[in-house]
């Protein structure tokens, strides 16, 4: 859940002067009994999750296309600015929210420079795609050497996700056109491609799932692009990570860096100077909600040989990725000398992760966004105080 005052990067650009927009899947600020009229009138019409993200909890976003989850790529729906009700995404959904993006970009003439995210779901259980991207032969894909004994079956559903794939590379595709066609961003804008999560495809025998530390979960790309700015390099294989695409963004755009900002700002090695990135990154798994019992939560770090995870039953992952690129034998129960000091360093690097993070909403927290629908029939006791000046029933 996204807290209500937390800095973000929308937030921090628009202390800078720029306009914030957000498009598609959000899964930061689902309240249970947020369902509109529409959504409690016609459960059957939506999706697991068809709750309207509170005003609060949109991370400082001004314009606002987005929903929490969807997971139906045929069957889709968005909460559009501060509507109570969602409106329907017609089509595949990765092609309806770029129509939305193009859209808008095309429509765009405030002053203010603009600062756009765009979030789809596919690739992504379930996995549907268009039809006229359903053009490859489960039979003559390329796996990987981990790849499972259910050869059929984990075959027929990796075509699928790179069908997804395809058609999500020619929207971007899409996207990149309207950027380039348009004299308001053509010459100056930074684009950054990028995933949460991987998937394991088939890998381990496993697919639709993301859960574990294994690279085929968390070994995602990122792609920067700003011509004239950052020069054509290639692939680099630092250990970037999400937490520092924040810091990154502010060093290529030139606002200071605020002291509480976790991460590394890699926009040197981005610019082609000397650069020195980290020898080892934080990773996690916040369990919630638990599918199964084999949806742990678990703390773990990569360097650039090795993989170590710890699993809150106390057991361990170790993998030598020089040895072992693809992560076949854990070795944590015979090198113990290396699983010790891994997990110590580990520990050294939680404590560096400030959780719960509080003492950042404390110290350097914004404000949040206001009023908040409620959107809720609920007669739930209002004993938080934000419900004096900041929480307002819908009309309904």
């Amino acid at each position: 859940m996204y807290k209500a005052t937390a800095p973000s990067t929308a937030t921090l650009l628009r202390d800078k002067g720029y306009h914030t927009a957000y498009f598609g899947k959000w899964h930061c600020g689902v309240v249970k009994d947020q369902a509109p009229p529409a959504v409690l009138e016609h459960p059957e019409d939506y999706t697991r999750w068809p709750m309207r993200t509170p005003e609060y909890h949109r991370a400082g976003f001004q314009d606002w296309y987005g929903f929490e989850v969807n997971n139906a790529p045929f069957k889709g729906f968005y909460y559009h600015e501060h509507e109570v009700n969602p409106r329907r995404l017609d089509g595949y959904q990765t092609d309806a929210l770029t129509d939305l993006s193009m859209q808008y970009l095309e429509s765009y003439d405030r002053e203010e420079p603009l600062f756009m995210t765009l979030s789809v779901e596919p690739p992504h259980f379930p996995l549907e795609a268009p039809e006229r991207f359903q053009r490859f032969d489960p039979e003559q894909l390329v796996v990987r050497p981990n790849f499972g004994d259910r050869q059929q079956e984990l075959r027929q559903q990796l075509a699928i996700y790179y069908a997804m794939i395809e058609n999500l590379d020619e929207n971007i595709g899409r996207l990149m056109d309207t950027l380039n066609r348009s004299p308001v961003f053509r010459e100056n804008t930074l684009v950054v491609y990028f995933s949460d999560h991987g998937d394991f495809m088939g890998s381990h025998d496993a697919f639709c799932r993301k859960s574990h530390p294994q690279e085929e979960s968390i070994r995602i790309p990122a792609i920067f692009h700003w011509p004239e700015h950052i020069p054509a390099q290639g692939k680099r294989n630092d250990l970037f990570s999400l937490v520092d695409l924040l810091p990154t963004t502010l060093g290529l755009l030139g606002p200071e860096i605020p002291s509480h900002i976790q991460g590394i700002d890699f926009a040197p090695a981005l610019r082609g100077d000397a650069f020195e990135g980290p020898d080892a990154v934080l990773l996690e798994m916040h369990g919630n909600p638990r599918w199964n019992l084999d949806f742990l939560d678990w703390r773990g770090l990569v360097t650039d040989r090795w993989k170590y995870a710890y699993y809150e039953t106390g057991h361990q992952l170790l993998f030598d990725l020089e040895q072992d690129p693809y992560e076949q034998d854990n070795i944590a129960a015979t090198d113990t000398g290396t699983c010790e000091r891994l997990r110590r360093q580990l520990l050294q690097m939680l404590s560096q992760a400030r959780e719960p993070y509080f003492d950042v909403l404390i110290e350097y927290g914004t404000h949040p966004e206001s009023p908040v629908v409620d959107v809720s029939n609920s007669e739930t006791a209002c004993l938080s105080p934000t419900w004096q000046d900041m929480i307002q029933k819908s009309d309904r």
